[in-house]
């Protein structure tokens, strides 16, 4: 259903608010772009600030370690983040609620304002071209700008389809005054790959003189921005469904014919210890953040091992017997190569033995020229191989097994993990177990909550105490993210959730 939103509050969205507070304490900034855009030099300091707003918005912490939690991709016990909270077993509803704490309150706010504020200052420099503000007269420079401009916002409306069940899709055109219309997860998928879309053509007939130069220590030319441009909108494609069904309705050409446009480096802006930082400083081993942080959930340690559990034992609660063996043994060389093992867990019991695991990720070691520790150094958030595994996966879907499983062959399952090849007649299971495996493995740590888009289209939900190593979410867990409660107030209306006992598939909304 549509919800209807009055422009008293889009006012205050499209003037950049951007804060993990209250709406009411919130600062706001001029609505009129040509207030704060008024030479050709802001419109690049506002793409600046639009590109550093929407990194924040999706690579913080807030919503990338309690995403990654809640898809038992990394096990963490602590309230930072609300990763505790995120991590329950049995899984408990997202509580969308203005009195929560404000750390739980941000796996929403965080990524809901930040994708807002982003595309509010995207439309600042559109609107400010528009009306004759300009570097070179609509030249090259001019373009590549409305290219970067139009970037950012298919980015920002991508995650927002991606995590939340609804967004607002404002533009430069959108008019003072009326009624705005909060649209379906749905629509607004396909209005952000179109803004890619568009994006890519303008760089593309700038030609040499295309030029980006917003992504912090990674400037782009025309063939690697549009490289960058299909491959993210083969991810707003591929990982947008929420159920195994919905996921089979998925154009998976267009999924195909991105993706082999795609990325053929990997994607890896340069953290500078300040608006650029990764939540990867919480989720790699041996950082500055200390030895107490994330670690590979159980599940895929079981993933390399099946010998292992996929739930740790719940010795000191259900008196279960204890792990036999803590330390995993694998075919894959990436259990050694990427993980590193400690005899020592250092969770408390009493916080959740679900959390345990001996393993945690230190990939930053032995590739330092593409993983940094999210302070200093690369954060990588689109590998090539995403990009290869996406292509893999349409031609899955679209009755190619056997290229599908040429593709995984060629990539990470044996030039990195030394594993076998698939044999020339494996199965479609068999080849899409094949993918998931990689997806969770050798992407593990490069895409905010990759995983958690992974289990819930790719496989059932399953129940706490029986989990499987590449199943799907755990029944309870939240599918997709609500609107804000603050932005709900604001707006007269009820505040609603997904997930727990009431949404056992994550999908459907219930309310307070």
């Amino acid at each position: 259903m549509l919800r209807k939103f009055t422009f008293s509050v889009l006012t205050v969205l499209l003037a950049g608010l951007w804060s993990c507070e209250s709406l009411d304490n919130a600062p706001q900034l001029t609505p009129d772009g040509q207030q704060v855009i008024s030479k050709g030099k802001d419109l690049q300091e506002a793409l600046r600030r639009g590109y550093a707003t929407w990194w924040g918005s999706i690579h913080s912490p807030e919503p990338a370690v309690a995403l990654g939690v809640t898809a038992d991709a990394c096990a963490l016990p602590w309230d930072d983040f609300g990763a505790a909270a995120m991590g329950q077993e049995p899984r408990l509803s997202y509580r969308n609620l203005n009195s929560e704490p404000l750390d739980y309150r941000a796996i929403v706010e965080v990524p809901w304002y930040g994708c807002l504020q982003a595309v509010a200052d995207a439309n600042d420099v559109l609107n400010a071209l528009s009306q004759g503000v300009s570097i070179d007269q609509n030249g090259p420079q001019d373009q590549s700008v409305r290219a970067a401009a139009y970037a950012l916002r298919g980015l920002s409306w991508g995650y927002l389809s991606l995590w939340f069940d609804q967004a607002p899709v404002v533009d430069e055109n959108t008019k003072l005054g009326g009624t705005i219309e909060f649209l379906p997860y749905t629509t607004v998928n396909a209005q952000a790959v179109e803004e890619l879309e568009a994006a890519i053509q303008l760089a593309e007939a700038n030609g040499i003189d295309f030029i980006h130069n917003y992504f912090n220590g990674l400037p782009l030319d025309g063939s690697a921005f549009a490289e960058l441009g299909h491959s993210y909108a083969a991810r707003f494609l591929a990982q947008a469904a929420r159920t195994l069904d919905e996921n089979e309705t998925t154009n998976w050409q267009a999924v195909l014919q991105h993706a082999e446009l795609g990325l053929t480096f990997d994607f890896a802006p340069i953290a500078n210890g300040n608006q650029w930082t990764s939540y990867q400083q919480y989720t790699l081993a041996n950082t500055e953040a200390g030895p107490f942080w994330a670690r590979l959930d159980q599940r895929l340690v079981a993933a390399f091992d099946p010998n292992q559990p996929a739930r740790y034992p719940q010795v000191e609660a259900n008196g279960e017997a204890p792990l036999s063996e803590t330390q995993a043994t694998s075919g894959d060389a990436r259990l050694n190569s990427d993980f590193v093992y400690s005899p020592v867990v250092g969770f408390p019991a009493e916080r959740g033995e679900w959390h345990f695991s001996h393993y945690q990720h230190k990939r930053q070691l032995i590739q330092p020229d593409l993983f940094g520790d999210g302070l200093a150094g690369p954060m990588p958030t689109f590998l090539k191989a995403d990009n290869e595994l996406l292509r893999a996966e349409a031609l899955l879907r679209t009755s190619q097994t056997a290229a599908a499983a040429s593709v995984i062959d060629g990539g990470s399952r044996t030039t990195r993990g030394n594993l076998p090849p698939l044999t020339a007649t494996a199965s479609y299971f068999e080849v899409e177990e094949a993918l998931l495996y990689e997806r969770a493995i050798e992407l593990f740590n490069t895409a905010p909550a990759s995983l958690w888009l992974d289990r819930r289209r790719m496989r059932p939900r399953e129940a706490s105490a029986e989990v499987t190593a590449l199943g799907g979410l755990q029944l309870g867990t939240p599918a997709q993210l609500p609107v804000p409660a603050s932005e709900l107030r604001i707006n007269g209306m009820e505040e609603y959730s997904f997930g727990g006992e009431q949404d056992p598939q994550g999908i459907e909304r219930f309310f307070y």
